[in-house]
């Protein structure tokens, strides 16, 4: 472009030449947004990306100063300015999932406190059997022998361990039960 087209051009859009500005924006529009399609394929980002440039392009036509031609500029504010768009929602994206993970690991924390809670005051609750009961509960159930087996290791019948067992969830029921009412 010469030099006194060049000024003209520059002339023309400081000087706030609406119908200058609209054949700017009818002639480039649409090449502009086929241009952005090589970077994207999201025509809406695109259309927002366009319409800002010839937003920019509009309130700041007093003090832009254009070296190259006005198709040059208009190119170059374009790709910039989807190289924004993507920059920012890129670390949009990267806060929101930062703020996800924090948030997933509160809960999980939350969920593991509670589970190590439930845990003592179940443990609390063993602790407080009678002690036949508590060695045929913590022989079969946290040690996993069999009914038989503990029944040859404590010399007692398999009944009664199995009469222990009962007894030992009812008082271990009735243990957290009442562990869960103090907490009200």
């Amino acid at each position: 472009m010469g030099d006194k087209k060049s000024n003209n051009i520059h002339k023309s859009l400081r000087d706030g030449g609406t119908p200058f500005f609209e054949e700017l924006y009818s002639d480039h529009f649409e090449k502009l947004c086929v241009y952005l399609l090589n970077f994207t394929s999201d025509k809406h980002v695109i259309n927002d990306v366009v319409q800002d440039s010839f937003l920019y392009l509009w309130t700041h036509r007093k003090k832009i100063l254009i070296t190259d031609s006005i198709k040059s500029y208009l190119y170059r504010m374009a790709y910039n300015k989807l190289m924004d768009f993507f920059r920012k929602n890129t670390k949009r994206k990267d806060v929101l999932l930062s703020y996800h993970k924090t948030i997933l690991d509160e809960v999980i924390q939350n969920e593991n406190d509670v589970k190590e809670e439930r845990l003592k005051k179940l443990d609390k609750c063993i602790e407080l059997l009678p002690k036949k009961c508590k060695d045929v509960f913590y022989n079969k159930k946290i040690k996993g022998l069999k009914s038989k087996e503990v029944a040859i290791n404590l010399n007692i019948s398999i009944k009664t361990v199995e009469a222990h067992i009962t007894k030992a969830y009812i008082l271990i029921r009735r243990c957290l039960k009442q562990e869960k009412e103090s907490i009200l």
